[in-house]
């Protein structure tokens, strides 16, 4: 309710007033293209595999080098609240609500997943079901949006980020720690899977150098140039340069928090060579939360 009062105008509630600093717009661009989809999965590429996964991200930085160059100048070329008030001016409305029309869609679809997801967690926690978790977290994410803006959904954001990276700091820590002869032991038996550069040309092997680079590239070109749900926080910024400075860094902090999550299915392959009876699984997704109910 503290962002309630601060709601004075239209580019208040959408924008956040354009006051938010670069460093906040770049904590939430990176929590709100991470879903706990992400954190969960995530560590069971590194368990079956390597390191090859951070290739991809390399093309998101790239996307977002091209976006600072190409798209972002437009955006800051008047006031805008959303992505496809540039559609607009170039194609007239009709396009502009056909391309909004197909964010709403698509985004409820996604979002859908990701809501069922946390749920399932809500109801563990909290043992309340399926139902009732989604109407908790629904009915909560409703509240704080429609009585803060823009506002209080970045800075929530911001606080969802240092949890979920805090939480995964911690279980690096405790998890190097049952591991015998510590990062010493973990490379022992998991050298191979620090393997992270591959520049082949096979179509048959799924994250390479080149399809990192160009698939990664144009992903990152939609989601973070076009997509409402990254612009508005883009459009937040003071400016041009805050903007800019805002979705390079989101790229520098998610080629990190992509390391971290990777390192952590590593220290898992480890934990399990040398506690095979440990972690019983049917899938490597489960893995890590099976540590975490486990072991922490």
């Amino acid at each position: 309710m503290h962002f309630r009062k601060k709601q004075q105008s239209v580019s208040s509630y959408f924008l956040g007033g354009k006051v938010t600093p670069a460093w906040a717009l770049a904590l939430s661009i990176v929590a709100t293209e991470t879903s706990t989809l992400t954190i969960i999965s995530t560590p069971g590429l590194a368990y079956t595999g390597n390191l090859s996964f951070l290739q991809l991200i390399i093309g998101y930085i790239l996307g977002r080098i091209l976006i600072c160059l190409i798209l972002l100048p437009a955006y800051f070329k008047g006031e805008m609240y959303t992505a496809y008030e540039l559609l607009q001016r170039r194609f007239g409305s009709t396009v502009k609500h056909a391309a909004a029309g197909m964010f709403l869609i698509t985004r409820a679809l996604a979002e859908g997943v990701r809501v069922f997801a946390i749920a399932i967690v809500v109801s563990v926690a909290l043992g309340s079901g399926d139902v009732y978790s989604i109407l908790i977290i629904s009915g909560l994410t409703l509240l704080y949006t429609f009585e803060g803006g823009l506002t209080a959904v970045i800075w929530t954001d911001v606080m969802q980020l240092l949890v979920y990276l805090g939480g995964t700091l911690v279980t690096f820590f405790v998890m190097l720690g049952l591991i015998p002869g510590g990062w010493e032991g973990v490379v022992a038996v998991a050298r191979p899977k620090f393997t992270l550069w591959d520049f082949s040309l096979s179509f048959h092997i799924p994250y390479t150098f080149w399809a990192g680079l160009i698939g990664g590239a144009f992903l990152t070109t939609a989601s973070h140039g076009v997509d409402q749900l990254i612009v508005q926080r883009l459009l937040a910024a003071k400016n041009e340069r805050d903007g800019r400075t805002a979705l390079l860094a989101s790229g520098v902090i998610v080629f990190f928090q992509f390391l971290l999550f990777l390192l952590i299915g590593i220290l898992l392959y480890s934990f399990h060579q040398y506690h095979p009876q440990s972690l019983a699984v049917s899938s490597p997704d489960r893995i890590f939360p099976a540590f975490i109910v486990m072991y922490l």
